[in-house]
């Protein structure tokens, strides 16, 4: 018996190597295998704590990270397979940071797909918005924040497997802070600009399409971006104007109001009764009001004043359209039922007279 268990240690001793080799391909096979597994596992576990596994389903939140986590099991089970061969001491050393490298490198594929992912869900969420409030979030801001949060992670990711490499990165992180500084010295009105996108995204005081106005410039809002906005004039011009100078100016949006104001007069002839002033005055009331684009409670025409050549007929009205070119209709359609009712009445606009007395002086 002794002799047996002598012969079977000898054996084990002269194939310890191809035990450990053999059991190191089980430890990776069985990652390999179970990789799915565990990785289903986990969303699950997460969909629980979330409790929001519906809305997960929609948007493939955990679906996103699946890819990166079984990369992630794939690479560690490659790890524990090498160690466990105990190979030479350096060589250990060494799978060590490329394991550890490896593993940062799949955290940030896992951060970056959550970005995006996260990314994608607010669209969905800033349209459904949309629908049901008045609210418009600008996908040009979350564009801007996601290159943002990438941009960081990249950052971030490079530093730390820079140090895993043993480099001092103390000394790029300072760089890095002064180039910053001198960066932002060197392009403050870029900055200015930059922040003024923001304050317009955020703050939303004109949206593309609207018709603004500040005491620099009129005209049709074509597109805005983070550094300037491009504004199409009357004349057709397309004027591009720095963020920083818009948001510093009061803009006046006349594409946001809910009805329009109009006030003009007419002068009718000095011989003009008063009674057919007074109807005059009544019927036209009456044919601005009946126009359904007029608001009627805030009519106002009456009989104003006493002018040089005419007896003046003021008129104060509200229009429901604001667009310029319904507002000009209207005022053209309220102009030639003025100019019928004048003739129907027999009456007669006035127009700058002068009476000249001239006495005989002559003797």
């Amino acid at each position: 018996m002794l002799i047996l268990l002598t012969l079977i240690s000898d054996i084990i001793a002269s194939n310890l190597f191809l035990f450990r080799v053999l059991a190191s391909v089980l430890i990776f096979l069985a990652f390999w295998i179970f990789k799915s597994s565990v990785t289903k596992g986990i969303v699950k576990v997460l969909e629980k704590l979330l409790n929001r596994k519906r809305q997960i389903a929609d948007h493939s939140t955990l679906t996103f990270v699946l890819t990166p986590l079984k990369s992630l099991l794939a690479v560690s089970g490659l790890y524990f397979a090498l160690i466990n061969l105990h190979l030479p001491a350096g060589f250990n050393q060494f799978l060590l940071k490329a394991y550890r490298i490896s593993f940062i490198i799949v955290i940030t594929w896992i951060l970056l797909r959550l970005c995006d992912c996260a990314s994608g869900s607010f669209f969905q969420f800033s349209s459904k918005l949309d629908e049901h409030l008045d609210v418009n979030l600008n996908k040009t801001l979350m564009t801007f924040l996601k290159k943002i949060v990438k941009f960081l992670i990249f950052t971030v990711s490079g530093i730390a497997i820079l140090s895993e490499t043993g480099t001092n990165v103390t000394t790029i992180i300072t760089g890095i802070g002064l180039g910053g500084l001198t960066f932002a010295l060197a392009a403050q009105d870029t900055a200015q600009n930059l922040f003024g996108g923001m304050v317009i995204l955020f703050d939303r005081p004109f949206a593309v399409d609207d018709w603004i106005s500040t005491p620099d410039i009129e005209g049709v809002v074509e597109d805005i971006t983070f550094r300037s906005t491009r504004i199409r004039t009357f004349p057709n011009a397309l004027v591009i104007v720095p963020n920083s100078s818009l948001v510093s100016s009061p803009i006046t949006n006349w594409s946001r109001m809910n009805k329009r104001r109009a006030s003009f007069s007419i002068g009718l002839t000095y011989d003009t009764p008063k009674e057919k002033m007074e109807t005059c005055v009544s019927r036209i009331t009456e044919m601005v009001n009946q126009n359904p684009e007029i608001i009627p409670e805030d009519t106002v025409i009456r009989f104003n004043s006493f002018k040089d050549s005419s007896l003046e007929i003021s008129l104060v009205f509200f229009t429901r359209p604001t667009s310029f070119s319904d507002f000009q209709r209207i005022k053209e359609t309220v102009n030639y039922g003025i100019m019928q009712i004048v003739e129907e009445e027999g009456l007669s606009f006035a127009f700058p007279t002068q009476t000249l007395y001239v006495n005989n002086l002559s003797k």
